[in-house]
């Protein structure tokens, strides 16, 4: 994904949304949009990047500011929220005719902060993702693929979300599947300490970057090998891409 001018805007408001968790002092929010405005004028921010890379170097320069961590409550309640209903969840899917497309269309639309946010009521959840058009499908292609890989890279994304990346990789054999996780806060991103709380149970490493998604131009050497031995990579939203 490339970026473009409106890029710059989402990116402000994605900083000032940090920033008024950070901080209740209007002064020290504007300070830190104000610093990230400067160091985009300034080309210390490229805008060469993906647009992934562009906004994680944003929130990390506005957290490194307060040395805070604003998301993290945010975080454990979208956990929490999901792991309430983390039994009736795996008998839904355990009902389905195909269990493993059933939990990958559920993590899908866990990919949506809206649905995390929003009541849930596990039923209605899985009727909607296995009953939802999705714009891109290529299960029948991933489940392909995974029928004969040996080795799997599963990129977590958000807290919460990351209940329903647990269902996906115990469908796909937790023995075979190397979680991926952020080494650092970065918004509502799975850290360790998330990947733990949702029980998942296989090999979790981090990328070894700060920043979403993975990008090539941050990972470090070993992440790469790593990326390089899989048979199949899975990952889910925007700066997945």
């Amino acid at each position: 994904m490339k970026t473009a001018p409106e890029c710059l805007p989402c990116l402000l408001n994605r900083v000032l949304e940090t920033a008024s968790r950070a901080a209740s002092d209007p002064w020290l929010q504007k300070k830190m949009l104000m610093e990230i405005v400067s160091a985009v004028a300034d080309g210390d921010i490229d805008f060469e990047r993906t647009p992934a890379e562009i906004l994680s170097d944003g929130i990390v320069r506005a957290c490194d500011l307060l040395h805070a961590d604003p998301f993290a409550e945010e975080r454990l309640r979208l956990n929490e929220s999901m792991l309430a209903h983390l039994t009736e969840l795996q008998n839904l899917l355990g009902r389905q005719p195909d269990p493993l497309v059933a939990a990958g269309r559920l993590a899908v639309i866990c990919n949506d902060l809206a649905v995390l946010k929003a009541p849930l009521d596990p039923a209605a959840l899985v009727a909607d993702a296995v009953s939802r058009r999705l714009a891109v499908d290529d299960f029948v292609r991933l489940k392909e693929a995974l029928a004969s890989a040996k080795r799997v890279i599963y990129v977590l994304d958000n807290a919460g979300e990351v209940v329903a990346d647990r269902l996906m990789i115990e469908a796909i054999g937790p023995q075979r599947v190397t979680a991926v996780v952020r080494r650092r806060p970065l918004m509502r991103d799975a850290l360790d300490a998330d990947a733990a709380m949702a029980g998942i149970t296989c090999r979790v490493v981090n990328a070894g970057c700060d920043a979403a998604g993975i990008p090539p131009s941050l990972i470090p050497a070993e992440f790469r090998r790593e990326l390089d031995r899989a048979d199949v990579i899975v990952g889910k939203g925007e700066a997945s891409y």
